[in-house]
């Protein structure tokens, strides 16, 4: 029988709805006001997979069978413990013959998950033979935990998709942000007004440490590795990224994971209903990415973390992480141009973007190479009155030891080989700073402890490879030509050997000419498909958090044709085959795949690559997800 603890805690979620929620009252007045109150909405819950994204389930048991156990128990004339020890061990025994069934999501959040699919989390069948009190014990204690982690997980995400809906109506759209591009010196400016609006003064946000990160590739995989390198270090780490692929909250990170659903709800509604409650006029709240960095902050201060890990939005000088004044380690990855309209034409006028996140007293570490970038950013550093900037040997250079001779350089991930030096020097200026560690700047070294650290780290969608339904998908979000020839070159080093055909799924966003990144891509391999479609997992968005109104649909759609008329193009140029098709949205793409390379027992394998964009990898991964859920309702109910 399940304990009165957890009887409690059920009933109390299946009394629990998301709009208990506090929302401003001021607003219920105001029924016709899009920004009203999420909770007074019909949301589309198209499935829950998104409640398990980050929180795996540590006891994999099927719930279907065991209830299905239990309810043909209850059937039975002889309701009582023994008839209930004898289906629940039947449930255990029938899980026990298959492994889990975790969502694509899962395993994509959770490498660990794919590794040990096998032998996670199940009753071990001798153990049910040798022991079947033990065993009845156990099942028990499976199935509390089934039961309450789903309600709470249904309850929790009902109340975090409705608060990401709320948010969602922060976002600009295209004409708001054409507009603001002229006004984007003041973005710190007005980041600090509702900061302190929201009951967090600027001078409580620099009591805690920050490592400060910017470039145009690989800041994210970067902040990633320091991150992990810290944690790794025992250190109680916060982490600040753009963008997410799945849900908004893997923006915040405490201790390398996405801040806590239900925690980023209580968060949200306490910083929007402040705002919102002291606001001037009706326009008068933070836009999208202000209001989450806002939202960051308030988690780093409550959390207590030791050290933040901030990766830029967008250039540095004027982006919205760039209030903190404290910054006492800061590193600049590779620069190309990106982002023109806002940041400028030339890489001298992004380097002096990028450069301005420097604070007098930084240390400034970084692995640009352009020699004019470089003078841009020892020039920042002058204004701040700092004399030396540096640039880190490369990643290699730390493979030479015998501390590392179990683990061979070639072995180590794409990321690991690009950012793995940077990661560990601002990982360890923090540490010299912070915790009196002897460390020279760009000094070389690695023990185990720093060694743990980078491999063990994990940023999904980056150079990510996951088996799935007969296909092994090759995810990552590169976007620009350094990081699309990065990613050709680790997709080749994967399929050269591979007999399966070979699919290619591409988007990108933005006006800038395409050409050059669909050339590196077209030479990387043969592709016998090649797919475009917008960052849409459906022709209606699966999550909330996948709601992006930046952009129209009808744009979207017009740009993933028009890439597709630029592929055909090089196809003639080069003389190979015409194999491009645009698609609607992810869904149609993959059941469009399936159905020209259907999954037999014999046939059917696929190698396929999705890039050019996070948010097309997390469409791709929403979009799999949902086709899988779908079968399996139709398995459950043929009619």
């Amino acid at each position: 029988m399940l304990g009165r603890a957890c009887v409690r805690e059920i009933t109390f979620l299946a009394s629990f709805r998301p709009e208990d929620t506090t929302v401003p009252a001021s607003r219920e007045s105001r029924p016709d006001d899009p920004r009203a109150p999420a909770e007074k909405r019909s949301i589309n819950m198209a499935n829950r997979q998104l409640c398990r994204v980050c929180v795996p389930r540590l006891l994999p048991v099927s719930r279907s069978s065991t209830l299905s156990a239990l309810s043909s128990s209850s059937r039975s004339p002889v309701s009582n413990r023994q008839s209930m020890r004898e289906a629940r061990l039947r449930a255990a025994r029938e899980q026990h013959s298959s492994p889990p069934n975790y969502t694509l999501a899962e395993l994509v959040f959770n490498p660990d998950l794919q590794r040990n699919v096998h032998d996670i989390g199940v009753i071990e069948t001798k153990k049910c033979d040798k022991d079947c009190n033990a065993a009845f014990e156990e099942a028990v204690e499976q199935l509390n935990h089934l039961l309450i982690s789903d309600e709470t997980n249904k309850a929790v995400n009902e109340a975090f998709e409705a608060a990401i809906a709320q948010l969602n109506f922060l976002q600009s759209n295209e004409d708001t942000i054409r507009d603001s591009v002229i006004s984007r010196r003041d973005a710190r400016k007005f980041t600090v007004k509702y900061l302190e609006r929201s009951g967090l003064a600027l001078e409580t946000v620099e009591k805690l440490s920050y490592i400060h990160v910017a470039g145009t590739k690989g800041k994210g995989s970067t902040c990633a590795l320091t991150e992990s390198l810290l944690r790794h270090q025992g250190l109680k780490t916060g982490f600040y990224s753009s963008p997410h692929i799945l849900a908004t909250n893997e923006r915040i990170r405490i201790n390398g994971q996405p801040l806590d659903k239900a925690k980023f709800t209580e968060h949200f509604w306490k910083v929007y209903n402040r705002l919102w409650e002291l606001r001037e006029h009706d326009h008068d709240m933070p836009a999208y990415f202000k209001f989450v960095t806002i939202l960051g902050f308030h988690v780093f201060v409550e959390e207590k973390v030791d050290v933040a890990v901030l990766e830029v939005g967008i250039g540095g000088e004027s982006d919205c992480t760039n209030i903190v004044r404290n910054v006492g380690t800061v590193g600049i990855t590779s620069l190309a141009l990106e982002h023109t309209d806002l940041l400028g034409i030339t890489l001298e006028e992004i380097a002096w973007q990028k450069a301005g996140i420097i604070k007098p007293g930084s240390h400034v570490f970084t692995h640009v190479t352009q020699p004019e970038c470089l003078e841009v950013i020892r020039q920042r550093a002058k204004d701040n009155g700092i004399d030396t900037i540096f640039q880190v040997p490369p990643t290699e250079e730390y493979f030479k030891s015998e501390a590392t001779a179990a683990q061979p350089y070639e072995d180590l991930s794409a990321v690991i080989k690009l950012n793995g030096s940077l990661a560990v020097q601002l990982a360890m200026d923090y540490l010299v700073r912070a915790k009196g560690r002897e460390h020279n700047a760009n000094e070389i070294m690695m023990d185990q402890q720093l060694l743990d650290g980078l491999v063990k780290s994990h940023w999904p969608g980056r150079c990510q490879k996951v088996e799935w339904r007969g296909m092994r998908l090759f995810f990552d979000g590169a976007h620009t030509l350094e990081s699309i020839e990065v990613c050709a070159e680790w997709f080749h080093k994967n399929v050269k050997d591979s007999p399966n055909p070979k699919i290619l799924i591409f988007n990108r966003k933005g006006q800038t000419d395409i050409r050059p990144l669909l050339k590196v891509l077209h030479r990387t391999y043969p592709f016998d498909m090649a797919c475009f479609s917008p960052n849409l997992s459906a022709s209606k968005p699966i999550y909330a958090s996948q709601v992006f109104l930046s952009v129209s649909e009808e744009r979207q759609l017009g740009r993933s044709q028009s890439i597709a008329n630029d592929w055909n193009d090089l196809c003639r140029a080069e003389n190979t085959p015409l194999n491009s098709q645009a698609f609607p949205h992810l869904v149609d793409t993959f059941i469009a795949i399936r159905e020209k390379y259907p999954l037999t027992d014999t046939s059917g394998e696929l190698d396929v690559l999705v890039t050019g964009s996070f948010h097309l990898v997390g469409a791709a991964i929403a979009a799999l997800d949902s086709i899988d859920q779908s079968q399996r309702n139709e398995q459950d109910d043929p009619k």
